[in-house]
């Protein structure tokens, strides 16, 4: 679980690190937009992490793949909910809210190079 809050940590510092910068050099709306971006990353990770992390005791493997599923399933709808509100908010921003997604989304190859 100390994995899944350090790259949560990682992601909400990048966030508001693009957030200053988008905010320093293109104004307010940019920056909230940022910031939506992060959270586009970073809610549907954290809830895939809640969701499977107390699940690893289990032994059965079906019952396993299937929590995987449907952890992934819920990741994929909050992913796809939490883009099309950005898109209805953001619209005019939105690829600095693409920006600040995909830099937060690097953090994982970021913790999985720095734990290995």
């Amino acid at each position: 679980m100390r994995l899944a809050w350090a790259v949560l940590g990682a992601q909400v510092v990048t966030g508001f690190v693009m957030a200053a910068v988008f905010g320093a050099t293109m104004g307010w709306e940019s920056s909230a937009a940022a910031l939506f971006g992060a959270v586009v990353a970073a809610v549907p990770g954290l809830w895939m992490a809640l969701w499977m992390l107390p699940r690893r005791q289990q032994v059965d493997a079906s019952t396993m793949a299937r929590a995987f599923y449907w952890g992934e399933l819920g990741k994929l709808g909050l992913t796809v909910g939490l883009f099309f509100t950005a898109a209805l908010l953001f619209g005019q921003q939105f690829l600095v809210l693409l920006g600040t997604y995909v830099a937060c989304l690097a953090c994982y190859w970021l913790a999985l190079i720095l734990t290995r």
